[in-house]
């Protein structure tokens, strides 16, 4: 069986909601169905960028990883708690 960590970056993740670049290189996340919207700094809009099903949980941590300077372990965090606010808010789904 696997543990929750393993699990999580296995998981793929899909987008539900559209999204829109500011010129800061913001995202903002836009859920029609209830007129939601989030802004989203830059790493933020690459994890949502890579939520079409294709990549896992750990392909994005990796992706990150090669891009800002930090460790692994706070990445792979940062990731797991921003995409739990994603599902929390209806603007990602997991195992589309």
């Amino acid at each position: 069986m696997e543990s929750g960590r393993e699990s999580f970056l296995t998981d793929r993740f899909c987008r539900r909601a559209e999204a829109n670049l500011l010129p800061d290189r913001t995202v903002l996340l836009f859920q029609k169905d209830t007129s939601l919207a989030v802004p989203v700094n830059e790493s933020g809009a690459a994890i949502w960028k890579m939520c079409d099903g294709g990549h896992t949980a750990g392909q994005m941590v990796d992706k990150l990883v090669e891009t800002y300077d930090q460790e692994r372990s706070r990445i792979e965090q940062d990731v797991r708690t921003f995409l739990d606010e994603l599902i929390r808010l209806g603007l990602v789904e997991r195992s589309c």
